[in-house]
Order: structure tokens, then C-alpha cells, then sequence
């Protein structure tokens, strides 16, 4: 793809592709890649000085311009970067860019230059680059091209990292790295020339491991810490609120399960249950306190009270700053001095005088409105718990004393520890529990059969796990596999659903069919398992105030490229297919209509 954006093009009017390179050896190596890759064959002439490759398919153009996005015909200024390489691994692509790169760049005394006409493809190009810790400048010439450059320490990550495939090229670059005598320190910083206002989507994005991406060459963290600054610390304004809610919570009438929400309440959770089991330790090392008469010795309020935060970080008092101690560690001595000498708009941004730990009291869970109940709420299964390894019992005279002890950070460290330990999978299946989903109203539903309509199932947490888990993993779509590229021996191809105890929606499986089919080019089958009710089964349950048990039944539906045809298949022959260890089905056994 690399190759062809840069130096290719494609036509549907002459159904061709084609790409012009300098020499006959790496026409010839495009040619041999087409045929590799898509199993037709390349024609390699020579045009003046130059060589060209041509193709003649058009099940290749269609694919190129419809799923790609490739430009049709002569488009020198408008090229870009498929999207689907813009989302595709690290090693995608980098063998793109190497490509690009290969048909489009320089190697020499410069650096490396890529020089193009497209403004779209120089600036994308620019951020690819990016993601591999590669900086580069971008200038528009006074011919109308575009070049990207790369010197020093970036021209080196880029060898490094990407490099050329054309030899006389890496070549290049080895020599002009050979020869500099120093690599100078790259500056990562840029200037925020303006700040523009407006409005655009939002996109939720979870990245494993990191939970960060970069985007438009920025390096983007999406986290808790984002609603607290939006509602807490009012960065949302007055005409910003309600848009930012419905947003969060999807209440607006705007339908469905937000995850964005599900994260925060999760977050949120940890983050009162760990605030709350430390609390609760130090309440159980109080003398006269203990698991046993913990609910009816703990005055809650007090206990509230006493946890509410210091009024040097609950509030700020712009005009009384000399009041507030440098030497206090909930405050940044460095931006106290800042905003007396009124470089810091307190009044706007109060949150910046404080340092973590003073942030982390300003914004204690337990005591907002909300979470007030969270203390009194726990079992007495969870008091034994906590209590049973705590052999220091006695160490405070007071309640008062104890929670002077209380670190108002515990629970964002436990968060900061968990963001660096899970991923989203992981996140949902150790902490979603029972106390959570009462707490949050979740809870499961099926289309009943016996009804005719959608019921609620279940509140137990792991039938609202199990759920979730079904959105999250492969997300939330069906896995569908190769199983065959020469099935029946007729090049057609064999794809086989792993069925994990949901169905396959028959209609978009037939509408993915006729996709494959053109990108195939042969006949192509789907082997599934369908979950059938019997009409009589259905009847009788409805009588009798039951659900009625389904068959599972194998079903292989073949598409030709004119029409569909559907074969039931023996049980045997799809038994492979079960996912045995996993059941999404949420209704009680016992359920009544």
C-alpha cells in the first residue's frame, strides 16, 4: 500500500493499477508482490527512462477504491493514508511508511525527505512518524509539494525503527548517519499558538496496557481524572454542563448502556471501597471498637465529619494567599508564590496551588453527598474480613485520633496501581461484585419466546458480568474463522462461527457473505450453530409459565454470488464450534413468564 500511494494509481475506467518506479528492478518487485499477495498476474514495460507495472483486475480496483479509500485516477493532490493503515498494528504500519517512503523519499545529505503533493498525505504521514518517536518539520515548497523531514537523532529512530526498502536508499541514510559527528537532543515541547472554541464528537478509546493513544499528534489519557476536573474543579461551564452529562450518563434520551459510565462508576467504586476499608481499619484499631458492635459504636456522622477536608484545600481564598503555609505538603509552594504575584488566576484555577496528596483531600470520595452512606453500608461479612489479619487493635484512645491517621490518598494510589495492572477485560471481571451492581441497578434481560417480548433475567453479578464481558471481549462481536481456502476443492472458501451460546444475526451474516464473496471472488460458506424453538414448545411453555428449551442445531449457509443456499448440518459435524465454557444465557432455570 505504501508503494502504491506513493507512486501508484488506480483506475476503474481502465480497471487497472498501476505504479511507475525509476528502475526496472522495483517495478518488477511490485509486480511480484500483486501476484503474491492477490494472485494476479503484472505486465513490466519500460516508458522513456521510466518502468511501469500494470494490473488488469477489477475485483483488485474495486477493493482499492471502495475499502481503501484509494483515490480513482489521476489524484497526486489529493492522496492520503488509507484509514484502515491508520488503525492497523505497528508492524502494518511501519512496512507502510517504508513503502511511502521507498516511492516518495529521499535519503541523503539532507536526512530524509518525503516530498509530495498531497497536503492530507504529508500531514498524516507526519503522525505516523510520530508514533514511532519520530519528529520531523513539514514546509510547503514553492512548487506546491509538501516535505516532511527528518535530521539528527529522528533520521537515526527512523532507520532504527522503519528504514528503507529500496538498497540504494537505506544506503543513503547510513552514510549521511555514518558521517554526522553529533546527534543533538530533540525538543518534544511546541508552542500553543491559539486555542479555538467549538463543538465535535467525542470518541471513548481504551488502549491496553497504557490506556493512552496518541491522536492528531497529541498524546491523549482518558481516565477518571477527567470528570473530576470537568465537574469538581468546574471546568465544564454553565452552558457545557448539560451536553457533558448526557454525555457521561446517557440519560437524555439517548438509549443504551454507556460504557464511558460503566468505567466511571467503577473507578469511582474502587475508589470508595478503598477509602472505606482504610477508614474502617483504623476505626477497628480504636479501643472499644470492634467487627462485632461496629454499626451500633460508630457515630457515622462524626466520622464524616471529622474526614471532611482541611479548609486550606476545601476552598481558596484568593484575597487572603499570604494566610496559606509554603511549607504545608498539600501545597505547591512553586505556584502559591505564582499566583501572589498573580500569575495563577486562582479564582479560576484554585486546584493548581495543590499537590497530589493536597488534590487527593479536596476530592475525598467518602464525604461527598453521594457516598456518604458508603461507611454504614458494610456487611458484617466485610467488617470479619478486614478485622481478621488486624492484630494491632487498641493503638488509638479515640476516634478522633484514628482518623487523623487517615492518608486521603489511598484510593487514588489503588487506582493508579490498577490502571497499570488491567486492561478493560480484566478491569470489569475483578471488580464488578455484587455490592456494585445493587448499588448501580444493573441487571440482565432476555427475549423471552414463551412472551414474546424482552424481560428483566437477572441482578446476580455474575450474570451481569458474564454480559459485559460478551461486549467486551472481541468487541463484542462474533468470532468467525477460516477454515478452509479450497473447500470442496473448488478454491471456495469454508468460514466456521465459534459459537459461544449467542446466534448469529442471520441477516447480517448473509450481508457479510456477499461482501466476502466479492473480495473472494468464489463461492463462500458460513458453518454455524442456530438456536431453534419448536412452534409446540413454545405453545406448551406459555401455558404452563415457562420458558421452552431451544435446539441447537448446526447450519451451513453457502453464498454463490447470486443466491444463498442453507444446509442443516449434523451435530457432529459442528460440535467443534461449541464454546462449552462459556454461557451468556442470564434466565434462571426456574423462570416464570
Amino acid at each position: 500500500m505504501g508503494l502504491l500511494t506513493g507512486d501508484g494509481h488506480v483506475s476503474s475506467a481502465a480497471r487497472q493499477v498501476g505504479l511507475t518506479a525509476g528502475q526496472k528492478k522495483h517495478a518488477e518487485e511490485f509486480a511480484g508482490l500483486a501476484e503474491e499477495l492477490f494472485g494476479v498476474d503484472a505486465t513490466v514495460e519500460q516508458a522513456d527512462d521510466r518502468w511501469r507495472a500494470y494490473i488488469y483486475s477489477a475485483n483488485l480496483v474495486e477493493l482499492l477504491i471502495d475499502e481503501f479509500g484509494c483515490p480513482d485516477g489521476k489524484a497526486a493532490e489529493i492522496k492520503a493514508v488509507p484509514d484502515a493503515i491508520c488503525r492497523s498494528p505497528r508492524r502494518v504500519v511501519a512496512e507502510f511508511v517504508r513503502g511511502l517512503m521507498d516511492a516518495d523519499g529521499y535519503a541523503g545529505e539532507q536526512g530524509v525527505i518525503l516530498s509530495t503533493k498531497s497536503e492530507s498525505l504529508s500531514s498524516t504521514a507526519q503522525l505516523l512518524l510520530l508514533n514511532f518517536g519520530v519528529l520531523s518539520r513539514r514546509r510547503e515548497q514553492s512548487d506546491g509539494c509538501y516535505h516532511v523531514h527528518l535530521t539528527g537523532s529522528s533520521a537515526e529512530r527512523y532507520h532504527e525503527e522503519i528504514g528503507f526498502g529500496y538498497t540504494e536508499k537505506e544506503a543513503a541514510l547510513q552514510t549521511y548517519l555514518d558521517e554526522l559527528s553529533w546527534l543533538e537532543a530533540e525538543d518534544w515541547s511546541d508552542e500553543i499558538v491559539a486555542i479555538e472554541e467549538g463543538t465535535g464528537t467525542v470518541y471513548d478509546i481504551s488502549v491496553e496496557n497504557t490506556h493512552r493513544y496518541a491522536g492528531a499528534g497529541l498524546v491523549n489519557h482518558n481516565s477518571k481524572w477527567e470528570s473530576l476536573m470537568m465537574a469538581d474543579e468546574n471546568f465544564a461551564g454553565a452552558d457545557e454542563f448539560i451536553t457533558y452529562a448526557d454525555h457521561m450518563s446517557k440519560v437524555l434520551g439517548s438509549g443504551g448502556l454507556n460504557p464511558y459510565s460503566l468505567g466511571l462508576q467503577l473507578w469511582e467504586y474502587i475508589e470508595n471501597t478503598e477509602n472505606r476499608r482504610h477508614v474502617i481499619e483504623a476505626l477497628l484499631c480504636t479501643e472499644g471498637i470492634t467487627w462485632r458492635n461496629f454499626h451500633d459504636t460508630v457515630d457515622f456522622e462524626q466520622v464524616l465529619n471529622l474526614l471532611e477536608p482541611d479548609p486550606v484545600v476545601a476552598s481558596v481564598d484568593p484575597d487572603n494567599l499570604e494566610g496559606i503555609p509554603t511549607d504545608d505538603p498539600r501545597i505547591d509552594a512553586e505556584s502559591l508564590k505564582a499566583a501572589r504575584d498573580g500569575d495563577v488566576d486562582v479564582a479560576k484555577y484554585p486546584w493548581k496551588l495543590f499537590t497530589y496528596e493536597g488534590l487527593a483531600e479536596r476530592h475525598y470520595s467518602l464525604v461527598k453527598p453521594a457516598n456518604r452512606g458508603y461507611l454504614a453500608r458494610i456487611s458484617m461479612e466485610e467488617l470479619e474480613r478486614i478485622s481478621r489479619y488486624m492484630f494491632d487493635t487498641g493503638r488509638y484512645d479515640s476516634v478522633e485520633t484514628a482518623l487523623a491517621d487517615v492518608d486521603y490518598a489511598v484510593g487514588w494510589d489503588r487506582m493508579r496501581e490498577i490502571r497499570e495492572s488491567h486492561n478493560d477485560v480484566t478491569f470489569v471481571d475483578e471488580f464488578l461484585t455484587q455490592e456494585f451492581v445493587d448499588e448501580h441497578n444493573y441487571f440482565t434481560y432476555e427475549y423471552m419466546q414463551s412472551s414474546g417480548d424482552y424481560r428483566a433475567t437477572s441482578t446476580d453479578y455474575t450474570d451481569v458480568k458474564k454480559k459485559l464481558m460478551l461486549q467486551l471481549t472481541n468487541f463484542g462481536k462474533p468470532t468467525v474463522m477460516v477454515a478452509d481456502g479450497n473447500y470442496r476443492n473448488r478454491n471456495e472458501l469454508l468460514l466456521e462461527h465459534q459459537y459461544n451460546g449467542v446466534a448469529l444475526n442471520m441477516e447480517e451474516a448473509k450481508d457479510t457473505l456477499e461482501r466476502v464473496f466479492q473480495l473472494w471472488g468464489r463461492p463462500v460458506a458460513l458453518r454455524t450453530i442456530e438456536t431453534v424453538y419448536d412452534d409446540h414448545d413454545i405453545e406448551v411453555a406459555r401455558r404452563r409459565d415457562r420458558e421452552p428449551e431451544p435446539e441447537e442445531v448446526g447450519r451451513e449457509i453457502r453464498y454463490d454470488g447470486s443466491e444463498f443456499e442453507e444446509i442443516e448440518l449434523d451435530r457432529s459435524e459442528v460440535e467443534h464450534l461449541t464454546a462449552t465454557d462459556v454461557d451468556y444465557d442470564t434466565k434462571p432455570e426456574e423462570w416464570l413468564a
